[in-house]
């Protein structure tokens, strides 16, 4: 009987997490990033966290962290492996503290205590590096990527705009495509083809699938650009694409290595806010 009432408790904030009803907006947004990250080892955190008759401005900063951290370790490459263990020692740690609750000082004292790739919150130098040259594609698959962008997306925005929900059937765009043989030509003018060895072919294959290289278009864009050259999908994009991540391709007449660079360094500097660290 006290097991069934224990799991009448939760069950609403837990049905909030799985988005079928919505008991908490803190709980409804971080069960929805949840979803795209395809990770629900926090649970347990999340429902620690709303009945705890915390602020939602503390709820907010706990979700928020949590979030932070799931994205940073995926940008940067980290193993999700071992994020039960870390979750099941975060729930542990809220139960030992003076307040024996959760609280975002306990979250940041937490997470500044863990060491090593299993378990360590990414630093910003590290996020930033993972931007760089990480293959975020990979690192973080489908959804997830998505997420990402559509983060900088909104990170984009004047804050003039009407509030618009993510659009469905957004796809991921290699701007550099995947087969970069036709149409992409290095600085110098000569064409070497991406399985050839050469070091230039290295280092495009690289930075290919890193964030500086990504963005969201509609699947009937992607259709269209396929592997054209830059300048036909930047007519395309400017034509048909909304979205303000793309206005940084609308004034450009190249899109090199250097390009991809740049535009990854802007990315990153955004999303050290998007995704805050424990540093400080």
């Amino acid at each position: 009987e006290e097991e069934l009432k224990l799991l009448r408790h939760h069950a609403p904030i837990y049905e909030t997490l799985e988005g079928r009803v919505n008991e908490n907006s803190t709980m409804d947004w971080v069960g929805r990033k949840l979803a795209d990250w395809q990770v629900t080892t926090p649970y347990p955190v999340m429902l620690q966290v709303a009945k705890a008759e915390l602020s939602q401005e503390e709820q907010e900063r706990i979700a928020r962290l949590i979030y932070s951290y799931i994205v940073r370790r995926a940008v940067c490459g980290l193993t999700h492996k071992k994020l039960n263990l870390v979750f099941r020692a975060l729930a542990h740690s809220f139960l030992q503290g003076v307040q024996m609750q959760p609280s975002y000082g306990a979250l940041l004292n937490f997470f500044q205590s863990r060491e090593g790739d299993s378990s360590k919150f990414p630093s910003n130098s590290e996020f930033e590096h993972g931007i760089l040259n990480e293959n975020i594609y990979k690192n973080a698959p489908g959804n997830r990527h998505k997420d990402i962008l559509w983060e900088l997306e909104l990170a984009s925005r004047t804050g003039f705009e009407e509030e618009t929900e993510k659009p469905e059937g957004l796809w991921t765009e290699h701007v550099l495509p995947q087969s970069w043989n036709e149409n992409w030509p290095f600085a110098e003018g000569n064409f070497v083809t991406r399985d050839s060895g050469d070091p230039k072919a290295e280092q495009r294959n690289q930075i290919l699938h890193t964030l500086g290289n990504l963005t969201l278009i509609t699947s009937a864009l992607d259709v269209s650009v396929g592997n054209k050259g830059f300048l036909q999908k930047r007519d395309m994009i400017k034509k048909h694409s909304r979205l303000f991540l793309n206005d940084w391709f609308k004034e450009r007449d190249s899109w090199t290595e250097a390009d991809i660079k740049e535009r990854g360094q802007h990315l990153a500097e955004k999303a050290v806010n998007i995704w805050p660290g424990i540093e400080e």
